[in-house]
């Protein structure tokens, strides 16, 4: 998925015979602007079909400011020549209006952006936040093979003025950006890689499009116990002249084919790149395994329609067990943004105790007295940052959405999937409490596809100090406490509306399996060498820090040893577990705080051992289970 730049992107202003000056700009992430949650109908002229590169179903998630008013800005987006689009005719444009004051608006065609109109004409009348605002051109335009850039010109009151999407992804041809400070101008800039694209659309007559035309993208399977129900999320993309309302399809798995119709909760508009889905549901085969899912649409809307098959991958396991979702969140002491990451995981945590794991990674300055270098950044680009289950990438707070807690929402996504694997850990000192010895233990409920990786994490909890390089930075400050929401507390007149404020530190990375290169040398499970239903782990000793710093202010009582299993090929954690580390006490006395009871160990040769020797172990426990465990 696009990353979302959560930190500000600089763009260079020259300006001839003086100083350059800078234009900060960001999406909307500061201030709590009001939302639209429910899908709009954008508005359109008489026989036109709206075209865009941007979704329009939840208004003001994302908007660019630079924080300077008086700016005049031209933004733009590309239509292309395609066979869809030659020959049809741009009508007008649909201004997508997040700054209602906004002035000198006018809208137009070019052939390039820096050549002259084919068409522009002056917008007035009264703009309305959160909605589109619909202007006709002087003249129709049509596209040549070539295509046409379509835009809007205005000059800015507010300080987040240009719409970009908040459900789409970059997209070549989104977003091209101008713009006039100080009399002097920056020259288009092609931001359609770095942002999501503009909710700006091209209004199109004059074109043919088939009565149904679809074409499929993706097929989703579930994972489920064998037996229950499965689901199939197939998702496509329309170029269709009338809406879609139901399709009849083919469900075919172990040479069983079942016929489904499908009807859809909300009809699919008519128009040009129209994203839609539909989900099949049924019964799963009543033995475990993974089985391809053949799904072939026959009709939509009774009107029979020749379409590939998808193939959707089902998972049907032993049992269903307990998924625990891990957020790995990119951030630092030095990030005057983190503070809302800070204020995200701090809520997960509370929220969701048993099922959450939270990983705190403290890269982003070495100044930092939690910084560890070693913990790969996982392809996060900025702080805060973070990646869920590594699948999803979003912000640590606001997730992909522009609710306060929005992480949430992201979370509970993806921690309602059936997990394929079992996990559990336990974690105790080594003699002398210098280290934590990290025992993992994993069954698997279905025949993997991949290999897996053992990933092996030490976190601590409640760490301050109050020396001036504990003080986390906060830019939140800047902004009245009343605007922010639940970020208030950051916000000018809030408890912590300070720019550097003391904060209590959970979740924190102290030590990994990663070694200095970002390689995990926690070792890997072959799907050649592992059965349905048999146990198998690993263990993995992880030293203290010795910064004394971080050392000193470390409660060992208050550690976590974490094990995440991560699939090789997908990169995506398939189950996760975490375990206290066994209070100072219980060390001394030799307790160990196992979930699968006493065990006893034995080598590769069948002799019993009182302690852990490198290579593979044979564990038995009390209820008579038998797991190999790789010791490094």
């Amino acid at each position: 998925m696009v990353k979302r730049l959560l930190t500000l992107v600089v763009l260079m202003l020259a300006i001839a015979g003086m100083q350059a000056q800078t234009l900060q700009f960001a999406p909307n992430r500061t201030l709590k602007h009001s939302v639209q949650h429910a899908p709009r109908k954008a508005a359109s002229l008489e026989g036109t079909t709206a075209w865009g590169l941007g979704g329009d179903s939840q208004w003001g998630s994302l908007g660019l400011g630079s924080g300077v008013v008086g700016v005049k800005f031209s933004v733009a987006i590309y239509v292309p020549g395609n066979s869809l689009l030659k020959g049809a005719k741009v009508q007008g444009v649909n201004i997508p209006v997040i700054d209602p004051q906004m002035t000198d608006v006018s809208v137009w065609v070019k052939s390039d952006l820096n050549g002259s109109d084919l068409a522009r004409a002056a917008v007035t009348g009264t703009f309305t936040k959160n909605e589109y605002f619909t202007a006709a051109l002087n003249e129709p335009v049509t596209i040549p093979e070539g295509g046409v850039y379509v835009g809007y010109d205005f000059t800015n009151v507010a300080d987040y003025c240009i719409a970009i999407s908040y459900d789409g992804e970059a997209a070549d041809g989104g977003l091209f950006l101008n713009y006039v400070y100080n009399g002097n101008t920056s020259g288009w800039g092609d931001y359609s890689s770095q942002f999501p694209p503009s909710m700006l659309q091209a209004l199109l007559s004059d074109f043919n499009l088939p009565d149904y035309s679809i074409e499929l993208k993706s097929a989703l399977g579930s994972t489920q116990k064998a037996g229950d129900p499965y689901k199939i999320t197939v998702g496509y993309m329309s170029n269709s002249a009338k809406a879609i309302t139901d399709f009849d399809v083919e469900v075919a798995i172990n040479g069983n084919t079942v016929q489904k119709h499908v009807k859809l909760p909300t009809p699919v508009a008519t128009g040009i790149n129209v994203p839609g889905s539909f989900v099949v549901e049924g019964t799963s085969p009543a033995s475990t395994g993974a089985f391809n899912a053949d799904v072939t649409v026959k009709k939509i809307n009774g009107v029979a329609v020749e379409l590939p098959t998808m193939s959707a991958l089902l998972k049907n396991v032993t049992r269903v067990v307990a998924r625990r979702t891990v957020i790995e969140e990119f951030t630092g002491t030095g990030c005057g943004w983190c503070t809302r990451g800070w204020a995200g995981m701090e809520y997960m945590k509370e929220n969701y105790p048993e099922t959450f794991i939270g990983i705190a990674f403290h890269e982003y300055n070495n100044t930092d007295p939690m910084y560890y270098a070693n913990y790969p950044t996982l392809g996060l680009s900025g702080a805060p940052g973070c990646v869920v289950d590594r699948k999803l990438e979003c912000d640590p707070f606001y997730g992909n959405t522009d609710y306060d807690y929005g992480i949430a929402m992201e979370f509970e996504n993806l921690n309602k999937d059936v997990p394929s694997v079992d996990v559990s850990c336990k974690a105790k000192w080594n003699e002398d409490q210098t280290s934590v010895v990290i025992d993992a233990n994993v069954e698997f409920l279905v025949a993997p596809e991949n290999n897996a990786s053992l990933v092996y994490v030490l976190t601590a909890d409640s760490l301050s100090g109050t020396a001036s390089e504990w003080a986390q930075s906060n830019y939140y400050y800047q902004y009245p406490a009343s605007q922010l929401g639940a970020l208030g507390m950051f916000g000018s007149g809030g408890s912590k509306g300070k720019s550097k404020v003391q904060l209590v530190f959970n979740d924190v990375v102290i030590g990994s399996s990663y070694d200095a290169d970002g390689n995990n040398q926690g070792g890997r499970l072959k799907r050649t060498i592992v059965s349905v239903g048999g146990y198998y782990g690993g263990q993995y000793t992880i030293d203290l820090p010795t910064k004394t710093t971080l050392k000193n202010a470390l409660k060992k009582n208050l550690l976590t040893g974490v094990v995440l299993v991560v699939d090789d090929n997908t990169g995506f954690v398939l189950n996760a577990a975490k375990a206290r580390v066994e209070d100072v006490a219980d060390a001394v006395r030799g307790v160990e705080n196992s979930v699968v009871g006493q065990e006893v160990r034995y080598n590769m040769a069948g002799q019993q051992i009182t302690t852990p020797q490198r290579g593979v172990n044979i564990m038995r426990t009390a209820d008579g289970r038998v797991r190999k465990v790789l010791v490094r």
